[in-house]
């Protein structure tokens, strides 16, 4: 398998890691608007902001490497960036199989009781973790067939890349303009403050726009280039794609303001979480990669 096809193949098992992780995150934005909500106990609630925090930390991860490649990598195939992927893909596992445990106990003790939950909750993460890292126990050490070719990337590559990238994000973006239109019906929102309805509303308009960025691309390649490999296109592409995790950012970090304060009713909690989340998200798919690519420019430049 030649280098270009593993990079390829490394940003589609991203996609599938995020279709994954996007039901879970659907459904911790929702949960604090159900009307069974309130009859959880403290800890249960505070299992639900918990598992919040790790699925946004998780969707965050997923999305770095589209990022990294978008701004570091300028697209290319490369080693060093299948490696990353690998890595940020392996780093997922454990928390989500953490935040699938939780909600399943969460789950399960609601029709069964806390024991039955408790018992089946950790059964399913200790599953999940199993499966997930058990391939460890068969891995071979080293690269296997990875070219070290210092060609460049084909233009058509580098489209594909940049649409598999937009894919890899859509579904987060997806999972959250649902919750985000679906709770102004529920009781819940009613129920809101005046505060907390305009962040939420701030956070569509967020979403919705990213959104829209990340959907222009390919109507962009249709109508304009008729779907031909173009330079040109991989550049717009990839600025829409950048453009799109910023107003992303901030739509999730509104939104996690909104529902941890009504999830647990700790205004202040929800602030600094939101503030954390925002700043980790903004982190990881730009300040970081813009940095590393600053200190490559100045090393090549000395």
């Amino acid at each position: 398998m030649s280098l270009a096809d593993k990079t390829k193949t490394a940003l589609d098992e991203l996609r599938m890691l995020m279709l994954g992780a996007q039901i879970l995150l659907g459904f911790q934005f929702h949960a604090p608007f159900q009307e069974t909500f309130t009859e959880l106990s403290f800890l249960e609630k505070v299992v639900e902001v918990i598992v919040l925090c790790i699925m946004v930390l998780i969707i965050a991860l997923l999305i770095t490497p589209s990022a990294h490649h978008r701004i570091v990598g300028r697209g290319e195939a490369t080693p060093e960036f299948n490696k990353f992927v690998t890595r940020t893909s392996l780093s997922t596992l454990a928390p989500f199989a953490v935040a699938l445990g939780l909600d399943i106990g969460v789950a399960i003790s609601r029709g069964l009781g806390a024991t039955t939950g408790i018992a089946v909750g950790s059964l399913a993460g200790l599953v999940a973790a199993g499966l997930w890292y058990g391939p460890f126990l068969r891995a071979r050490n080293g690269d296997i067939n990875m070219t070290t070719s210092d060609e460049k990337t084909p233009t058509a590559a580098k489209i594909d890349y940049v649409l598999t990238e937009a894919r890899v994000v859509l579904p987060g973006a997806q999972a959250l303009l649902g919750f985000q239109l679906a709770i102004v019906l529920t009781h819940g929102f009613a129920e809101l403050g005046v505060p907390a309805k305009m962040l939420h509303c701030i956070a569509l308009g967020s979403v919705t726009f990213a959104i829209i960025l990340l959907v222009t691309p390919p109507a962009y390649h249709r109508i304009v280039y008729d779907g031909a490999p173009v330079a040109e296109f991989y550049q717009i592409a990839s600025r829409f794609l950048l453009a799109a995790t910023i107003f992303l950012a901030l739509g999730l970090a509104a939104d996690i303001d909104v529902v941890i304060g009504k999830a647990i009713g700790n205004h202040i909690l929800a602030n600094v979480t939101a503030a954390i989340a925002l700043l980790v998200l903004i982190g990881l798919w730009h300040l970081w990669p813009w940095w590393k690519r600053l200190r490559q420019s100045r090393r090549s430049a000395g």
